[in-house]
C-alpha cells in the first residue's frame, strides 16, 4: 500500500515538473512572425507578406550567410520575433510550400478573375 502511494506521489511530482518546464519554454519562446516572399536579388526581398495579417512589405534588405544564399526569383520563408528587426530563421522554399492566399498577394493576383 505504501509503495502505491509513493509511486502515485512520484508520478504527480514528475508531471508537475514537466508542466512547469513546458510553461517556461512557451513563455520564453515569444511570439514569432512568419513571412513569405520572392527575392529581387541576393540581398533584397522584392515583396514579402506576413502570414498573420497578410501585410505586404516591399524591398526588404536581409542579411545572407553561409547557410542562406537565395538567388533572384527564389521564394523564401523568413521568421522573426515580434518587435525584432533580425530574422531568426531564413529558408529558401518551393512555390508549393507557400499558402495559396499569401502567394496571390506576392503575385498581385487579388484583382484577377478566372473564367471557366
Amino acid at each position: 500500500m505504501k509503495n502505491k502511494k509513493a509511486l502515485g506521489f512520484t508520478l504527480i511530482a514528475v508531471m508537475a515538473v514537466i508542466c512547469i518546464v513546458l510553461i517556461i519554454m512557451m513563455m520564453s519562446s515569444g511570439k514569432k512572425d512568419t513571412y513569405y516572399g520572392i527575392m529581387k536579388d541576393n540581398h533584397t526581398v522584392e515583396k514579402m507578406v506576413r502570414e498573420k495579417d497578410q501585410k505586404v512589405e516591399k524591398d526588404v534588405h536581409i542579411k545572407t550567410d553561409d547557410n542562406f544564399k537565395p538567388k533572384k526569383g527564389q521564394f523564401v520563408m523568413l521568421v522573426k520575433k515580434e518587435g525584432s528587426d533580425d530574422f531568426s530563421k531564413k529558408k529558401v522554399v518551393k512555390h508549393d510550400d507557400i499558402p495559396h492566399g499569401l502567394m496571390m498577394k506576392i503575385h498581385d493576383m487579388k484583382n484577377m478573375h478566372m473564367d471557366h
